[in-house]
């Protein structure tokens, strides 16, 4: 199969109840709590996702902007991949990294999801050597945003259980910006 084969996006039945992600400094995708929540760095890119976009995206290719935020559906596997980054080992920035569990449901719009591993197998792909290493059964990408409403809790790695919740069901809706991340044109439009 053509590295520009096209993904359709899985249906939001077949999506865990929640997906997890890490946030730490100089990530390319930080959080937004008062806006946007978060929103990739390919906005411009339209039409559906294909292979090559996935590929690229899961060799972090500073070049190409990527229209996927990556997520993870075991919190344990977040956690652990969270204490393998420089950030979460630097005494300085420890406290910063945070884990997002971002709610997969109720949302006003589609929320396009694709599970890496379920993409390449569907498309016939084999991964290059290097890149199979990261294909889990565990790992989703979104397209384009997840909305801030959609993250229910914000807590620290090193006590997951203990930490504050943070609710932010709220913050998307009183924006002035009139984003909207579900849009599938563009990840934003007119609420």
């Amino acid at each position: 199969m053509s590295e520009d084969t096209i993904i359709p996006p899985l249906p939001p039945s077949s999506l865990p109840e929640y997906l997890y992600r890490i946030d730490y400094p100089r990530s390319w995708t930080a959080f937004s709590p008062n806006i946007l929540g978060f929103r990739a760095k390919d906005l411009i890119t339209m039409g559906p996702a294909t292979i090559s976009q996935l590929t690229n995206h899961l060799q972090w290719k500073i070049n190409i902007p990527s229209r996927f935020i990556s997520t993870l559906s075991s919190k344990s596997y977040a956690i652990s991949w969270a204490r393998s980054l420089d950030q979460y080992k630097d005494i300085e920035t420890r406290n910063a990294v945070r884990l997002m569990t971002i709610k997969t449901g109720g949302l006003s719009g589609p929320l396009y999801a694709y599970n890496l591993k379920q993409a390449f197998e569907g498309a016939g792909v084999t991964l290059p050597e290097e890149l199979r290493e990261y294909v889990k059964d565990e790992e989703y990408v979104i397209l384009y945003g997840i909305p801030a409403s959609q993250v229910v809790r914000i807590e620290g790695i090193d006590s997951p259980t203990d930490s504050t919740t943070t609710e932010t069901t709220e913050i998307c809706s009183d924006s002035d910006s009139g984003l909207n991340m579900a849009d599938p044109r563009r990840g934003f439009g007119r609420v």
